[in-house]
């Protein structure tokens, strides 16, 4: 085998390993601007509820420069996605940041999985545990 094809043959094997292991490896996450829309939301309602957006740490006092970094915060922290196993589509997700925007209950803002229209932030039930191995063994023997 000549080295200009043993090149070609290795960086072809490289790219389909890449190519693989992109394809078989880690999940994506889901609902990355959805967490943003509904995060802006609660973010741009936050003070009027009382809530102390001088966290994460940032320059400035303003109410404008807290809800900023706020946004800025959570541009970067939506990146993982919502806890859910699919996005809930633009519909839902409009209809849950009206409902911050317009419900004049603070709770919304604080925690608004609570509310009907928000639901879908409610991650989803583990799966249940497998039985101890001794249990399962047992109950095949009866």
């Amino acid at each position: 085998m000549t080295p200009s094809r043993a090149v070609r043959l290795l960086a072809l094997a490289a790219t389909a390993l890449g190519v693989v292991s992109a394809v078989a490896c880690g999940t994506e996450p889901v609902g990355v601007e959805s967490c943003r829309q509904i995060e802006r939301a609660r973010c741009e309602n936050a003070r009027s509820c009382g809530i102390d957006l001088s966290r994460p740490v940032h320059r400035g006092d303003t109410p404008s420069q807290d809800v900023g970094a706020c946004i800025r915060y959570y541009e970067d922290a939506c990146l993982h996605g919502l806890v859910a196993p699919a996005d809930p589509g633009a519909v839902a997700v409009q209809a849950c940041v009206d409902a911050i925007n317009n419900t004049p209950d603070c709770e919304i803002v604080k925690a608004p999985e609570r509310h009907p229209l928000c639901s879908f932030l409610i991650p989803p039930a583990p799966p249940p545990a497998p039985p101890p191995e001794d249990a399962a063994a047992d109950a095949a023997a009866e």
